[in-house]
């Protein structure tokens, strides 16, 4: 009991309560601090997120934007070939047409031997004409199968080289 009247004793009590109020309220306002620091860091980390978003998005679209016009230059191409296409087609038709009349005109020529007994085979004239004609024809679904790969080949690297351009 002589302890506790003893003044050094209370002193030492105080100077140990104040300590420890200090101590709290320095380490409230420590974390304060550092709660006011981590939100700013949120903060700032979800305004880079949105702003990086934002530039990712217009980079897509600039892409596509690109895409899109190349695919419409590509379509266009296509359009202005299959009108030289046709107008190519309706040379050929005339011109077939004249070698039918050429022919027609020629009159029956002698014909070819025929090569077993029976009917005498058919005119070189008109069988020329024939096959110069379905040549015609399937050269015509080449050249036009070839020029649409040539379009879509030039088309895919002219996307590509305007996507990978820094």
């Amino acid at each position: 009991m002589a302890l506790l009247l003893n003044p050094k004793v209370w002193a030492a009590l105080v100077v140990a309560l104040v300590l420890g109020l200090a101590g709290a309220f320095l380490y409230r306002a420590g974390k304060a601090v550092v709660r006011n620091d981590f939100d700013a860091y949120k903060i700032a980390q979800q305004e880079a997120r949105i702003l990086a978003d934002r530039a990712r998005t217009q980079r897509a679209e600039a892409r596509q934007t690109t895409v899109d016009k190349e695919a419409r230059d590509g379509q266009q191409q296509i359009a202005s070939l299959e009108a030289e296409r046709d107008a190519a087609r309706a040379d050929g038709d005339s011109l077939r047409s004249a070698i039918r009349t050429a022919t027609s005109r020629a009159g029956s020529p002698p014909r070819a031997a025929s090569t077993g007994p029976g009917e005498p085979g058919p005119d070189a004239l008109g069988m020329f004409a024939d096959l110069l004609e379905r040549a015609d024809s399937r050269a015509e679904a080449v050249a036009s199968f070839a020029d649409r790969l040539r379009i879509a080949g030039t088309v895919c690297e002219r996307s590509y080289d305007a996507l990978t351009a820094p």
